[in-house]
Formats: structure tokens, C-alpha cells, sequence
């Protein structure tokens, strides 16, 4: 393999995510390395015997053709070399940085946010992650600097959550009712968060 290449994931648009996420994770034995965004999510990266796959909400049917990303080191790459490359049977082969880009932090647009549960317009309730309901609590996300979502689950029990990152500067997690067993991945046992946490 060139040197510049550090790992290949193969693209996959899938009309209904959470359908292809379940078929790859029960029915094939893959493991899930990512989900994004937790409220909304439109990406999940799986990998299992030998293969990594992208999985990419797609709603519209004539996105639904597959490619190949080859994750490189972009400085590395020798001089002339397309980004984009067709192979002779039609692939497209897309070389894309391996590293993750740094976190952007847009202009702060500063604003009075308040969100009563009872308001209509407050915001709607959407499924997100792992069978979970999310409510956006600041609409605007002030420019898109911060992102705060009200997250409950309909049913006591074990939800089905996959491993997942946020690509944010902070993150604060409070439990308003009930109580929640979480992990972190690297960092320690399992651990619970009670109410008033």
C-alpha cells in the first residue's frame, strides 16, 4: 500500500440509517466506531472482518451508489494526483485526510435563550441516537458554537447506544429525573448518574 494511504472505508447511502445500522451490527456481527450527531444522526462509521464502511443518511434514491475513501496523510500525497479517481469499472475512489480536522469555533452570536418544556414553540421532540428523543434547547446554537438538547427515554431498560464523539470544546451532562448508567470510553468503569447529578 503507498505510504500516504493510512485506511479505506467504503461508502454506503442508506435511505433509512437506522435500518442499516441494526442489519449491520445484529445480522453481521460489525461494531459501531461512530455515530454523528447524537440528536440527528446522518453518519455511522462500522467496521468488522477486515472492513470498514461509512454509512451515509441518504434520502434521495439516486445517491445511494457506493464509493471508496481512502483515508491519507493529504500532505503526503505524491504531485499531480487527483483527489477523485474513477476506477476501470466505474468505483469512485475518493482520497480524503485521515487525520480529523481541528475544531472550528464559528463567531459567537450572543443571545437570551430560554425553554420552557411546555411551549409550543420551545422545540419539537425528534428521535435521535440509540432510540432516544432529543429537544433542541438553544435553536439558534448561538452561530453554532454551542449545541444543548434535553434527551429522554420513552421506556426504563437498556437502550442500545453505540460508541460516539462530539466534536465540541465542553460538554455537561445533568440528570433531571431518574438515573443513568454511562461509560466513556478509556476513562474507567461504567458509573451511574442519579438524579440531581
Amino acid at each position: 500500500m503507498p505510504e500516504f494511504i493510512r485506511a479505506a472505508q467504503i461508502r454506503l447511502a442508506c435511505p433509512d440509517l437506522e435500518a442499516s445500522l441494526r442489519f449491520y451490527t445484529d445480522k453481521l456481527g460489525f461494531s459501531v466506531e461512530l455515530v454523528m450527531p447524537a440528536d440527528a444522526p446522518s453518519l455511522a462509521v462500522v467496521s468488522a472482518h477486515g472492513l470498514t464502511l461509512r454509512l451515509e443518511a441518504a434520502a434521495h434514491p439516486a445517491a445511494t451508489a457506493a464509493d471508496l475513501r481512502l483515508l491519507c496523510d493529504m500532505k503526503s500525497l505524491p504531485a499531480g494526483l487527483a483527489h477523485e479517481l474513477t476506477a476501470p469499472e466505474g468505483t469512485r475512489v475518493v482520497l480524503v485526510e485521515a487525520a480529523a480536522p481541528p475544531v472550528e469555533l464559528p463567531e459567537a452570536r450572543q443571545e437570551f435563550v430560554l425553554a420552557h418544556l411546555g411551549d409550543k414553540d420551545a422545540g419539537a421532540w425528534g428521535m435521535g441516537r440509540a432510540g432516544m428523543e432529543y429537544r433542541d434547547l438553544i435553536p439558534g446554537r448561538l452561530g453554532g458554537r454551542f449545541v444543548a438538547s434535553q434527551i429522554r427515554i420513552r421506556n426504563g431498560g437498556p437502550v442500545g447506544d453505540w460508541v460516539h464523539y462530539h466534536r465540541i470544546r465542553f460538554q455537561m451532562i445533568y440528570c433531571l429525573k431518574g438515573w443513568v448508567r454511562l461509560v466513556y470510553e478509556d476513562q474507567g468503569e461504567p458509573f451511574i448518574l442519579n438524579e440531581g447529578d
